[in-house]
Protein backbone atom coordinates (compact mmCIF):
# COMPACT_ATOMS: atom_id res chain seq x y z
CA UNK A 1 0.00 0.00 0.00
CA UNK A 2 2.96 2.44 1.08
CA UNK A 3 4.45 1.84 -2.42
CA UNK A 4 1.54 1.99 -4.17
CA UNK A 5 0.84 5.35 -2.64
CA UNK A 6 4.97 6.57 -3.07
CA UNK A 7 4.37 5.83 -6.65
CA UNK A 8 1.39 7.77 -7.32
CA UNK A 9 2.84 10.61 -5.65
CA UNK A 10 5.83 10.28 -7.73
CA UNK A 11 3.73 10.32 -10.98
CA UNK A 12 1.83 13.35 -10.02
CA UNK A 13 5.53 15.24 -9.49
CA UNK A 14 6.17 13.89 -12.66
CA UNK A 15 2.86 14.88 -14.28
CA UNK A 16 3.30 18.41 -13.42
CA UNK A 17 7.13 18.85 -14.46
CA UNK A 18 6.28 17.08 -17.93
CA UNK A 19 2.90 19.44 -18.49
CA UNK A 20 5.30 22.44 -18.36
CA UNK A 21 8.32 20.93 -20.50
CA UNK A 22 5.99 19.44 -23.22
CA UNK A 23 5.38 22.10 -25.41
CA UNK A 24 9.25 22.72 -25.62
CA UNK A 25 10.09 18.78 -26.01
CA UNK A 26 8.66 15.80 -26.74
CA UNK A 27 8.72 13.64 -23.01
CA UNK A 28 10.25 10.71 -23.58
CA UNK A 29 9.98 7.78 -21.06
CA UNK A 30 13.73 7.30 -20.55
CA UNK A 31 13.63 11.22 -19.40
CA UNK A 32 10.72 10.54 -17.26
CA UNK A 33 12.41 7.19 -16.25
CA UNK A 34 15.58 9.49 -15.02
CA UNK A 35 13.45 11.65 -13.18
CA UNK A 36 12.10 9.08 -11.06
CA UNK A 37 15.01 7.44 -10.75
CA UNK A 38 16.15 10.34 -8.75
CA UNK A 39 13.41 11.61 -7.06
CA UNK A 40 13.74 9.17 -4.19
CA UNK A 41 14.11 11.13 -1.61
CA UNK A 42 10.71 13.29 -0.41
CA UNK A 43 11.22 16.27 2.64
CA UNK A 44 7.80 17.87 4.16
CA UNK A 45 8.10 21.43 4.98
CA UNK A 46 5.61 23.01 7.42
CA UNK A 47 4.81 26.57 6.61
CA UNK A 48 7.32 29.19 7.24
CA UNK A 49 10.24 26.44 7.43
CA UNK A 50 13.76 27.34 5.45
CA UNK A 51 14.79 25.07 2.81
CA UNK A 52 18.07 26.90 2.55
CA UNK A 53 19.28 30.86 3.42
CA UNK A 54 21.53 32.90 2.44
CA UNK A 55 25.06 31.63 3.03
CA UNK A 56 24.28 28.40 3.42
CA UNK A 57 26.19 25.76 1.26
CA UNK A 58 23.87 24.11 -1.21
CA UNK A 59 23.24 19.98 -1.00
CA UNK A 60 20.54 19.51 -2.98
CA UNK A 61 17.76 20.96 -5.70
CA UNK A 62 14.16 20.20 -4.89
CA UNK A 63 11.20 19.20 -6.98
CA UNK A 64 7.73 20.78 -5.76
CA UNK A 65 5.23 18.24 -5.28
CA UNK A 66 2.75 20.25 -3.49
CA UNK A 67 2.89 23.61 -1.73
CA UNK A 68 4.07 26.98 -2.48
CA UNK A 69 7.34 27.90 -1.96
CA UNK A 70 9.04 31.76 -1.52
CA UNK A 71 11.94 33.23 -2.61
CA UNK A 72 12.93 36.55 -1.07
CA UNK A 73 15.78 38.52 0.33
CA UNK A 74 15.83 40.94 3.31
CA UNK A 75 17.70 44.63 3.73
CA UNK A 76 19.94 45.16 6.83
CA UNK A 77 17.01 46.59 8.20
CA UNK A 78 15.08 43.57 7.81
CA UNK A 79 12.61 44.72 5.25
CA UNK A 80 11.19 41.65 3.31
CA UNK A 81 11.35 41.71 -0.59
CA UNK A 82 9.51 38.59 -2.30
CA UNK A 83 11.32 37.79 -5.26
CA UNK A 84 9.01 35.19 -6.20
CA UNK A 85 6.28 32.43 -5.86
CA UNK A 86 7.13 28.62 -6.15
CA UNK A 87 4.33 26.61 -7.51
CA UNK A 88 4.15 22.57 -7.95
CA UNK A 89 6.15 21.14 -10.95
CA UNK A 90 8.83 24.43 -10.15
CA UNK A 91 12.53 23.22 -8.86
CA UNK A 92 14.41 24.94 -5.71
CA UNK A 93 17.89 25.87 -5.62
CA UNK A 94 17.89 25.00 -9.24
CA UNK A 95 21.46 26.29 -9.48
CA UNK A 96 22.82 24.09 -7.10
CA UNK A 97 24.93 22.41 -9.55
CA UNK A 98 26.76 25.43 -10.57
CA UNK A 99 27.33 27.91 -7.51
CA UNK A 100 28.12 27.08 -3.81
CA UNK A 101 25.99 28.47 -1.97
CA UNK A 102 22.66 30.77 -1.75
CA UNK A 103 21.94 34.41 -1.70
CA UNK A 104 18.24 34.07 -0.97
CA UNK A 105 15.91 32.56 1.39
CA UNK A 106 14.00 29.81 0.57
CA UNK A 107 11.20 29.44 2.52
CA UNK A 108 7.89 26.84 2.53
CA UNK A 109 4.89 29.50 1.90
CA UNK A 110 2.33 26.59 3.07
CA UNK A 111 2.90 23.20 4.05
CA UNK A 112 5.73 21.94 1.29
CA UNK A 113 6.01 18.50 0.18
CA UNK A 114 9.30 18.07 -1.94
CA UNK A 115 11.63 15.44 -3.69
CA UNK A 116 15.06 16.02 -2.59
CA UNK A 117 17.55 15.44 -5.67
CA UNK A 118 21.16 15.48 -4.12
CA UNK A 119 23.36 17.59 -6.44
CA UNK A 120 25.83 14.62 -7.75
CA UNK A 121 22.48 12.63 -8.72
CA UNK A 122 20.73 15.54 -10.36
CA UNK A 123 24.08 16.80 -12.43
CA UNK A 124 24.38 13.14 -13.84
CA UNK A 125 21.01 13.20 -14.77
CA UNK A 126 21.70 15.84 -17.12
CA UNK A 127 24.54 14.85 -18.34
CA UNK A 128 23.20 11.55 -19.43
CA UNK A 129 19.85 13.35 -20.64
CA UNK A 130 21.17 16.31 -22.78
CA UNK A 131 17.27 17.33 -24.21
CA UNK A 132 15.83 17.46 -20.49
CA UNK A 133 19.16 19.63 -19.33
CA UNK A 134 18.13 21.92 -22.25
CA UNK A 135 14.32 22.07 -21.51
CA UNK A 136 15.00 22.18 -17.63
CA UNK A 137 17.49 25.03 -18.28
CA UNK A 138 14.22 27.17 -19.64
CA UNK A 139 12.71 27.14 -15.97
CA UNK A 140 15.87 29.05 -15.14
CA UNK A 141 14.82 31.56 -18.20
CA UNK A 142 11.58 31.99 -17.04
CA UNK A 143 13.14 32.92 -13.59
CA UNK A 144 15.34 35.80 -15.04
CA UNK A 145 11.95 36.60 -17.14
CA UNK A 146 9.64 36.89 -13.94
CA UNK A 147 12.44 38.54 -11.91
CA UNK A 148 13.16 40.99 -14.69
CA UNK A 149 9.42 41.84 -15.37
CA UNK A 150 8.46 42.46 -11.34
CA UNK A 151 11.74 45.22 -11.71
CA UNK A 152 9.55 46.50 -14.32
CA UNK A 153 6.69 46.57 -12.00
CA UNK A 154 8.23 47.61 -9.42
CA UNK A 155 9.89 50.80 -11.00
CA UNK A 156 7.14 51.54 -13.55
CA UNK A 157 3.88 50.66 -13.24
CA UNK A 158 1.04 51.93 -10.76
CA UNK A 159 0.85 49.34 -7.32
CA UNK A 160 -2.83 48.94 -8.92
CA UNK A 161 -1.02 48.04 -12.52
CA UNK A 162 1.54 45.76 -10.39
CA UNK A 163 -1.28 43.77 -8.36
CA UNK A 164 -3.34 43.28 -11.99
CA UNK A 165 -0.35 42.12 -13.19
CA UNK A 166 1.29 39.76 -10.50
CA UNK A 167 -2.22 38.01 -10.46
CA UNK A 168 -2.22 37.48 -14.14
CA UNK A 169 0.99 36.26 -13.59
CA UNK A 170 0.11 33.75 -11.19
CA UNK A 171 -2.67 32.82 -13.21
CA UNK A 172 -0.95 31.76 -15.77
CA UNK A 173 1.52 29.31 -14.27
CA UNK A 174 -0.83 27.50 -12.73
CA UNK A 175 -2.93 27.41 -16.07
CA UNK A 176 0.40 25.69 -17.21
CA UNK A 177 0.59 22.56 -14.70
CA UNK A 178 -3.58 23.13 -14.61
CA UNK A 179 -4.46 24.43 -11.15
CA UNK A 180 -6.44 26.71 -12.71
CA UNK A 181 -10.75 26.08 -12.42
CA UNK A 182 -12.84 26.81 -15.82
CA UNK A 183 -13.79 29.66 -13.85
CA UNK A 184 -10.15 31.24 -13.92
CA UNK A 185 -10.54 30.55 -9.94
CA UNK A 186 -7.54 29.49 -8.06
CA UNK A 187 -5.88 29.12 -5.05
CA UNK A 188 -3.55 32.08 -3.44
CA UNK A 189 -2.09 30.92 0.04
CA UNK A 190 -1.17 34.77 0.43
CA UNK A 191 -1.72 37.77 3.03
CA UNK A 192 -1.76 41.30 1.96
CA UNK A 193 1.12 41.40 3.43
CA UNK A 194 3.34 38.76 1.34
CA UNK A 195 1.61 40.54 -1.43
CA UNK A 196 2.95 43.89 -0.24
CA UNK A 197 5.92 42.49 -0.14
CA UNK A 198 6.19 40.89 -3.50
CA UNK A 199 5.10 44.60 -4.95
CA UNK A 200 6.72 46.85 -2.78
CA UNK A 201 4.09 48.44 -1.14
CA UNK A 202 3.07 49.43 2.21
CA UNK A 203 0.02 47.00 3.73
CA UNK A 204 -2.42 49.35 4.00
CA UNK A 205 -1.87 51.04 0.34
CA UNK A 206 -1.92 46.90 -0.53
CA UNK A 207 -5.30 45.97 1.36
CA UNK A 208 -6.93 49.52 -0.76
CA UNK A 209 -5.57 48.36 -4.32
CA UNK A 210 -7.33 44.73 -3.84
CA UNK A 211 -10.71 46.92 -2.97
CA UNK A 212 -10.16 48.57 -5.46
CA UNK A 213 -9.54 45.36 -7.88
CA UNK A 214 -12.95 43.68 -6.25
CA UNK A 215 -15.16 46.85 -6.06
CA UNK A 216 -14.99 47.19 -10.10
CA UNK A 217 -15.34 44.01 -10.75
CA UNK A 218 -11.87 42.61 -11.65
CA UNK A 219 -11.40 39.84 -9.14
CA UNK A 220 -13.33 37.98 -6.33
CA UNK A 221 -11.41 37.10 -3.14
CA UNK A 222 -12.32 34.27 -0.32
CA UNK A 223 -10.32 33.44 1.80
CA UNK A 224 -7.30 31.91 -0.03
CA UNK A 225 -9.09 31.64 -3.37
CA UNK A 226 -9.18 34.14 -6.10
CA UNK A 227 -11.24 34.27 -9.19
CA UNK A 228 -10.24 36.55 -12.16
CA UNK A 229 -14.15 37.70 -13.34
CA UNK A 230 -12.79 39.70 -16.27
CA UNK A 231 -9.37 38.65 -17.22
CA UNK A 232 -9.10 40.35 -20.28
CA UNK A 233 -9.32 43.60 -18.57
CA UNK A 234 -7.22 42.70 -15.88
CA UNK A 235 -4.86 41.84 -18.35
CA UNK A 236 -5.10 45.14 -20.33
CA UNK A 237 -4.92 47.13 -16.87
CA UNK A 238 -1.73 45.76 -16.39
CA UNK A 239 -0.23 45.82 -19.89
CA UNK A 240 -0.25 42.10 -19.36
CA UNK A 241 2.09 40.11 -22.10
CA UNK A 242 3.16 36.67 -20.73
CA UNK A 243 5.96 36.32 -23.92
CA UNK A 244 8.42 37.12 -20.64
CA UNK A 245 7.22 33.67 -19.33
CA UNK A 246 9.13 31.41 -22.05
CA UNK A 247 5.59 29.10 -21.85
CA UNK A 248 5.68 26.16 -24.10
CA UNK A 249 3.03 26.26 -27.11
CA UNK A 250 0.56 24.39 -25.32
CA UNK A 251 0.33 26.85 -22.62
CA UNK A 252 0.46 29.45 -24.34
Amino acid sequence: MATDQAARELGLMVDYLVLKLSGLIDVTADMKSALTMVCTTRATFARGDHVIQPGETFKSVYLIMDGWATRSKLTSSGARQIINFAIPGDFLCFNAALFRESEVFVRAHTRLEAFVVPIRPFSEMLLKQPQLAIALAWTAAQEEGIVSERLLSLGRRSALQRSAHLLCEIHKRLQTVRLVKETDQFELPMTQEDLADALGVSLIHMNRVLRNLSKTGLISIKRSSVRLLDLKALRSLAGFDDDYLHLPEHAA
